[in-house]
């Protein structure tokens, strides 16, 4: 049975180097001005430092993805556009526990926080 796109999309999202985890990403830390690239639907956030940039999962991206906050990290619009990586759209701050849902629109080039 071939597979629908959207499951295409998400096999790509897959960590390759643990296909347990899931769709789960890795632990990745938030840094002055930048966070580390999301490799998974759902990834742990540590640090508390504000970010104005988030990278694509992978290039062509356009869709949702989760941070679990592990410290309350902040969110900045302003950030300068790369190739990869892409401004925040709103600012927001994230709360320990509370999943953030980071929606990316490629036509605005911006991600959106769902809170």
């Amino acid at each position: 049975m071939p597979a629908n796109e959207a499951e295409l999309e998400w096999r790509a999202f897959l960590p390759v180097a643990t296909p347990t985890q899931g769709n789960r990403g890795n632990s990745i830390a938030s840094a002055a001005g930048l966070i580390a690239a999301p490799t998974g639907f759902l990834s742990d956030v540590t640090g508390a430092l504000a970010v104005t940039l988030i990278p694509l999962p992978y290039i062509g991206f356009a869709g949702t993805i989760a941070f679990r906050p592990l410290a309350a990290f902040t969110g900045a619009a302003g950030g300068v556009a790369t190739a990869t990586n892409k401004p925040i759209g709103l600012a927001f701050t994230a709360v320990i526990g509370r999943i953030l849902f980071l929606t990316y629109d490629p036509v605005t080039e911006l991600w959106y926080p769902s809170y």
